[in-house]
């Protein structure tokens, strides 16, 4: 198995062992055109962080002196990798891709169609903390039960899998959205800047250009103990791994709660794990590494990139739906998945139709009644999180809602049903009970907005800002 670089690192990041990482950034140039991976990272401005993060939550974003769409910074950023995998002499056409564990049916939604926006088919999605395990587990001839924690520039995924016969099992897995490099590099930051007296003084070009410098600082300060660095008001400062370990302590710590809740789940202790997984590119720091460890009670395996093993992981799913691998996978729900309905007290509370760590594909149908007699129809809404906090709490995520038309003369009484596809994809269905008639049909879509002439303008922007024909846009 060979890991293909697209992207060439400056000297000094590549000096530090980032030679075949690509970062997720997208700018414009000051031609008008987009610029990708290295090139835009060391852009200081008209540039957009960490694409995958923004897919759970944003519509817009700003680049360059606009607005556009989430998906178009999305496609472009796959069409970008399709075209330097093709310069390579790779076809990028078709590909298994890789999502955070925590990614909602919403964000899952976006990727497949950015991808396809950028002419590239999804042959599966599956979760980055799966595939790094398969990377690990590639061969393994005994049963195991694996525990991985995934934590890179934008979000924390920690997963349990089982490896049986050959198959590859997600058991349990949770997650914080947003909580990833970006929070270390923007708490370091602060602190810098305060203990230096202050950033007023410092123009937006100074300040973006020593974010740059200290998170290559904390690269550096995994392997040395302390970096010097040149201060934007003039005069240097020294940064210690004792220092930056002291202040990103409060966000290592927040790991925690995923694990223990994963291994409360399953009703493990850790002596049931039999391996540990550290990837992604905040676990090359030794505090988050140390801490996990003490968590665990094991030492992190060897021989697992945390770099380039959830890379390694796709293409072994990749074979597998080939058939070129004799092994296997499923993917688990990570969020319970449901609809707001009103309780026996008149309160609104969060109903669950598919639980969470259900096995993909996962389907859940329950019965239901409009609320009051003379109601014409009825507000379906999805919601995706824990049912066990207020339905207002940031872990719930309402998806969408559809005013669902009632059959007139009916007793109000209807199914809803959700199926869950293998790329965790949700479709959703609203049928009357009676007369078996289907009121709703229709799938969790990108966004309200972008409906399909959305997407032929986005899959337009792209082709035109590519220089490339343009594509049709997905299904």
């Amino acid at each position: 198995m060979e890991v293909i670089p697209l992207d060439q690192a400056p000297a000094e990041w590549e000096m530090l062992g980032l030679h075949r990482v690509l970062p997720s950034v997208v700018a414009l140039g000051p031609d008008g055109q987009p610029r990708f991976g290295w090139q835009a990272k060391q852009q200081h401005h008209d540039r957009v962080d960490a694409v995958k993060r923004l897919f759970s939550q944003h519509e817009l974003v700003e680049l360059g002196d606009e607005e556009v769409q989430v998906e178009e910074v999305g496609a472009l950023l796959f069409a970008h990798l399709r075209r330097a995998a093709l310069a390579q002499g790779v076809d990028f056409s078709r590909a298994v891709v890789t999502v955070p564990a925590n990614s909602r049916g919403l964000a899952r939604h976006r990727t497949k169609v950015c991808a396809g926006l950028a002419g590239v088919e999804v042959a599966a999605l599956i979760n980055e903390p799966t595939a790094a395990a398969m990377a690990f587990g590639l061969g393994a001839s005994d049963d195991q039960t694996v525990l991985v924690v995934d934590w890179g520039g934008g979000t924390l995924d920690v997963t349990v899998l089982g490896l049986v016969d050959g198959v590859f099992l997600e058991h349990a897995s949770k997650g914080i959205q947003r909580l990833g490099g970006l929070d270390f590099d923007r708490r370091i930051y602060e602190q810098v800047a305060t203990e230096a007296g202050g950033d007023t003084e410092w123009d937006e070009f100074a300040r973006s250009r020593f974010r740059l410098e200290l998170e290559r600082a904390k690269v550096a300060l995994s392997t040395q103990d302390e970096v010097s660095l040149a201060l934007p008001g003039g005069g240097r400062t020294t940064l210690s791994r004792e220092q930056l370990d002291r202040w990103v302590a409060p966000l290592v710590q927040r790991a925690a709660e995923p694990i223990q809740r994963c291994l409360r789940d399953l009703g493990l202790s850790t002596r049931s794990i039999d391996h540990l997984l550290v990837v992604g590119g905040t676990c090359m720091m030794p505090i988050v590494r140390e801490f996990v460890s003490d968590m665990v009670g094991r030492e992190p395996a060897p021989g697992v990139s945390p770099l380039t093993a959830v890379a390694e992981g796709a293409a072994v799913a990749a074979a597998i739906l080939a058939g070129e691998h004799d092994s296997d996978f499923f993917v688990s729900t990570e969020h319970a998945l449901g609809t707001v309905c009103v309780d026996a007290r008149g309160e609104r509370t969060f109903s669950t139709l598919i639980p969470r760590n259900h096995k993909l594909p996962a389907r859940g149908s329950d019965a239901f009644v409009r609320e009051s007699e003379g109601d014409l129809s009825v507000r379906v809404r999805v919601i995706e999180g824990d049912p066990d906090k207020a339905l207002d709490d940031e872990d719930n995520v309402f998806l969408k809602a559809w005013d669902v038309p009632l059959i007139p003369g009916s007793d109000g009484t209807f199914d809803i049903t959700y199926e869950y596809d293998t790329n965790g994809i949700l479709h959703v269905g609203v049928t009357d009970r009676v007369t078996g008639q289907l009121l709703l049909a229709d799938d969790v879509s990108v966004s309200d907005a972008l409906d399909r002439p959305g997407m032929e303008r986005v899959a337009q922007r792209v082709a035109a800002l590519l220089g490339a024909d343009p594509r049709p846009a997905p299904d």
